[in-house]
């Protein structure tokens, strides 16, 4: 697609001399929202239009949908200058009655922590990490989206919350940027569909020159009021009634990218900001529907210009098993995304004069009951699942299974996890997962088939319950002088984030750094550093010090851990580094440390500026010992381990 570095005025409508802009109260209308709540200026509204259009900037690339277990995917879109030519849709599995539309969702990940390190600054971060989770191909979409200078004015940042519900509106409106060619000046001849970054249906002719007509005129068709307040907008406006098929397709294909986007977030929505989101996309369905059979009755010409080409025929085919598929999608989430006049609307969708137009139209089998995303689900002999796969949440080493029931003849089944088939013995009428793993969590279904045709099951959740997280602190406990330091260590098990935070209980109690490293206070107590974990910040760990006054000799003990071969440890080691011994006497010191570790001690004294070694112990184990009897001066003892690791205990008895 065309990138777009600044957006061009909005060129002369269909139906008019001159485009009516859409109002910022009608706008609101549209999308479900109050005027206040969109937070956009007048002037924005109007340079957007009633149903958009525009171009756009190149997405980064996103995990691919899936349009079939073995479908050949639709060709990605190119940047196109004028003329536009129309993409060509795959042959292959869409034309032998295997045909299913899927996308990667994992509408259960866990976003906890985006919400809660959520703030105004980086709330894109924070759309494209949610989506990046749940919805792969709407993280390309709404990145790219967001290189639009308008796409922000659809954002409300003022909360997590208030982003979740905007983001139907945000992604619904942005889509029509990316519905035509970037200059916006082939308004009225191309039409296009953005499924993600790898699937895009695109420039296909609108020929309208051929025929084309407002499609105020469906409203004949309209019998019911299931779609009553769009339809006041979209088809008795004075301007936008006017809108040809461009207008049909450009908002059901908004409305295509707005229901997954607002299914993304479903449970942080509070308010009215995508109450609607399912409504828009049926309705849109609806309307192409009813401009089909219009144009079959009183358009011929036209019509049959449509179904001269194929790529239109598998267009429909196409957005319509997209719509089937998101309803599904969002069936636990309906009073959110929906008002009560979608049941209705399902009802016109799958009314039996509408699904005969697409027929007629496409030469495809549609699916005769909602949720069904495959073509052909309903043929004679074709399969008819009876008891759908349940949805699962257990805890991480434990069995789980899928189950389906079917009837039909010659049934084969292929399970799917997000959308994508399951490598191996995957092809039964139940799925089993021995041992449960946190990467098992997602979204399983089943996809059955035989020669008549296939259907594909409604989605089960498998939600994996985390390990508890344990935490531990490297050595529990050590003494030392004031000022000395100390290296401390924690383990983390339960969870792949192993990183801790570190702290000193007691106020004046020393500090600590971010790696561990403990500095003893100057007063003399007993303090603790704690380790807690960043997975869950309700599990920590503590280790005891006790600090002694520095000074000259004495007796205690010193406790602490070397790493390996070559560690070491220096007593004293906080300022000045050495004991000063006022007196002669015996200097005794006895070492205990792991049994699969070497340790040796050395005991230095100052002679002049320099040091030399006066007493050592190197046994073979790390149970050593000193007996010296030296002369007043300064002393300081230095622990090394030749070889292994682990905690010690170093107890002294120094002349005064």
């Amino acid at each position: 697609m065309q990138s777009l570095l600044s957006k061009p005025a909005t060129p002369a409508l269909p139906g008019a001399a001159a485009a009516a802009p859409f109002t910022r109260a009608a706008r609101a209308a549209r999308t479900g929202l109050s005027a206040l709540s969109l937070g956009i200026s007048l002037g924005l509204a109007s340079l957007l239009g009633g149903c958009g259009g525009g171009g756009g900037t190149d997405a980064t690339p996103a995990p691919q949908a899936t349009l079939s277990a073995a479908a050949t995917p639709l060709r990605h879109a190119q940047a196109a200058s004028t003329p536009l030519a129309a993409t060509v849709l795959p042959v292959g599995d869409i034309d032998k009655g295997t045909f299913c539309y899927a996308e990667p969702l994992a509408l259960n990940a866990d976003v906890s922590d985006l919400k809660s390190s959520f703030n105004a600054n980086n709330w894109l971060a924070t759309i494209t990490g949610v989506y990046g989770r749940r919805w792969p191909s709407g993280k390309a979409l709404a990145q790219a989206q967001a290189n639009d200078q308008y796409f922000k004015g659809f954002v409300d940042t003022s909360s997590f919350n208030k982003l979740a519900e905007s983001l139907m509106v945000a992604i619904h409106e942005e889509t029509h940027m990316w519905d035509l060619a970037g200059s916006r000046t082939q308004w009225n001849s191309y039409t296009a569909a953005w499924i993600d970054d790898s699937y895009q249906v695109l420039q296909l002719p609108l020929y309208d020159s051929d025929g084309g007509f407002p499609r105020k005129e469906i409203l004949a068709l309209i019998k019911d009021d299931a779609s009553s307040s769009m339809d006041d907008i979209y088809l008795k406006d004075a301007a936008q009634g006017d809108y040809h098929m461009q207008g049909i397709t450009a908002e059901m294909n908004a409305g295509l990218m707005g229901l997954p986007a607002a299914l993304a977030v479903a449970e942080y929505i509070d308010g009215i900001g995508a109450s609607n989101s399912r409504d828009i996309a049926l309705t849109n369905l609806s309307y192409l529907q009813l401009y089909l059979r219009t144009a079959k009755a009183n358009h011929v010409g036209y019509f049959n210009k449509l179904k001269s080409d194929a790529a239109w025929r598998k267009f429909v085919l196409i957005e319509f098993l997209r719509t089937a598929y998101f309803i599904q999608q969002s069936e636990p989430h309906a009073a959110k995304l929906g008002s009560s006049k979608v049941a209705a609307l399902k009802a016109r969708v799958y009314a039996p004069e509408n699904l005969a137009i697409l027929e007629e139209f496409s030469g495809y089998k549609f699916p005769r009951q909602p949720g069904d995303a495959c073509m052909g689900g309903a043929s004679s002999g074709a399969p008819q699942i009876s008891s759908q796969p349940a949805s699962v949440t257990a805890s991480i080493g434990q069995a789980v299974s899928f189950a389906v029931q079917a009837s039909g003849t010659n049934l084969a089944y292929q399970w799917r996890k997000n959308g994508s088939a399951i490598p191996g013995a995957a092809n039964a009428t139940s799925y089993s997962i021995p041992a449960v793993q946190p990467g098992d969590a997602g979204a399983y279904s089943v996809q059955v088939s035989n020669a008549a045709g296939s259907v594909l099951s409604a989605t089960a959740t498998l939600v994996v319950n985390p390990a508890a997280v344990t935490i531990s602190v490297t050595p529990a406990s050590v003494s030392l002088q004031a000022g000395g330091t100390q290296t401390f260590s924690a383990s983390v098990s339960g969870s792949s984030n192993t990183a801790v935070s570190w702290s000193v209980q007691e106020a004046g109690g020393g500090s600590v750094s971010s790696s561990g490293v403990y500095t003893a206070p100057a007063t003399a107590g007993t303090y603790h550093v704690k380790a807690t974990s960043q997975a869950d910040s309700s599990k920590s760990a503590l280790a005891t010090i006790t600090v002694t006054a520095a000074g000259g000799g004495g007796s205690g003990s010193w406790t602490g851990s070397l790493a390996g071969a070559g560690s070491s440890a220096r007593f004293p080691s906080s300022a000045p580094g050495y004991y000063t011994s006022s007196a002669s006497g015996t200097f005794t010191l006895k070492l205990s440390g792991p049994s699969t570790a070497d340790y040796d001690i050395y005991l230095y004294k100052q002679s002049g500026s320099g040091w030399s070694v006066v007493a050592k112990s190197e046994g073979p184990t790390s149970t050593e010992s000193i007996s010296y009897r030296g002369t007043a001066g300064n002393y300081y003892v230095l622990l090394k381990s030749y070889s292994g690791s682990g905690s010690y205990t170093l107890s002294y008895v120094f002349p005064k």
